[in-house]
């Protein structure tokens, strides 16, 4: 049982702790690609406003770099070395003639592959878009347009980088957590264990400490009835104690049943020969309530588990069945074997 707790306790936590980690991997690619995004948007903007061509920009003081730092939501800023790292070309057209090309700030577009790339989205409406590896911006003014290409590969491999690593820490992190937490339930655990402990030592004491007034009792109750005969006050204070008995044999039974889950020996037994003996034992005490007890057991089969709690099961069956049949009843015991399974009824 408390293994059980255990593992139950361990599974609701690690899928807590999984779906922070899957929402924060998420969160933080999320903002990663959002900061790209506006990054290039801005650069594409600065650009087409600037007759196509990136200004020298600025160098931003160290408490505004503290400042982006702290903020990832904040505009991007053109520093003094944003010119140097960003690949880019421009196709300028007036009408349907086109005016001019630039690619002095790439090496991989020549005028030919420019002039294609800008084939592709003449017609299309104005605005930010994407073809193969490129950003663009396409703006119209009076029957002039500029094609703007920004090359973004870089940004998409840092992306996939920043992914794959924070996907990797967070399995890790997961793995490490989980032997935290099966740590520390053993921890948690312990009070409850050491608990049900006691419980179940209670009760197998109370249960041997209330045998011997119960047996004084009814045999008490005997000597009444040997000396002045039987009565209603005999007869209850012997069914009581009977009760009683009852009562605490299956409460101690009870308790032993669930301490053997944990520790039980399995093996392969006849179970046939375990039920036919055990029932067997009950036959005497039906035959006093008028009883038939009839078996309908196939011999010789074989099965696999405890056998002590086997003929204690059968044994339980058979004094309910006793007790709650009616007189000159018939209590039926079948064993019998349907492909893989074992029946018992």
């Amino acid at each position: 049982m408390l293994k059980k707790l255990q593992l139950k306790l361990i599974a609701i936590m690690m899928f807590a702790l999984g779906s922070l980690m899957i929402v924060q991997t998420l969160t933080v690619n999320a903002i990663s690609i959002y900061q790209k995004d506006v990054k290039m948007r801005e650069i594409l903007h600065v650009i087409s406003a600037n007759n196509g061509v990136l200004p020298d920009g600025y160098d931003s003081s160290a408490q505004d770099r503290l400042d982006d730092i702290f903020n990832p939501f904040g505009k991007f800023e053109i520093t003094l070395e944003t010119p140097y790292s960003t690949r880019y070309f421009v196709v300028e057209m007036q009408g349907n003639v086109v005016t001019r090309i630039s690619t002095e700030n790439i090496a991989t577009v020549d005028d030919r592959k420019a002039l294609d790339y800008a084939c592709q989205i003449y017609g299309t409406k104005p605005g930010f878009g994407t073809v193969d590896s490129y950003r663009y911006l396409y703006t119209q003014n009076q029957g002039k347009g500029m094609m703007v290409f920004l090359y973004f590969r870089n940004e998409v491999r840092e992306i996939a980088t920043l992914f794959s690593i924070s996907l990797t820490v967070s399995i890790i992190t997961l793995f490490l957590l989980l032997a935290v937490i099966y740590f520390l339930s053993r921890k948690a655990l312990k009070p409850v264990a050491e608990s049900i402990q006691k419980q179940k030592q209670f009760i197998t004491d109370a249960g041997h400490e209330l045998k011997t007034p119960l047996t004084i009792i009814s045999a008490d109750a005997e000597v009444l009835e040997m000396c002045h005969g039987e009565n209603e006050w005999t007869s209850s204070i012997k069914n009581q104690t009977s009760r009683m008995n009852v009562l605490v044999r299956n409460l101690v039974e009870l308790t032993k049943l669930n301490e053997a889950q944990d520790t039980s020996e399995r093996s392969n037994f006849n179970i046939s020969t375990a039920v036919v003996e055990t029932a067997s034992d009950f036959e005497s005490r039906a035959k006093i309530n008028g009883q038939s007890l009839i078996f309908s057991v196939t011999p010789d089969i074989r099965y696999f588990g405890n056998e002590a709690e086997i003929r204690q099961l059968v044994s339980i069956l058979c004094d309910n069945a006793i007790k709650y049949t009616d007189k000159d009843g018939t209590i039926r015991i079948s064993l019998y074997k349907s492909g893989t399974s074992t029946y018992l009824d």
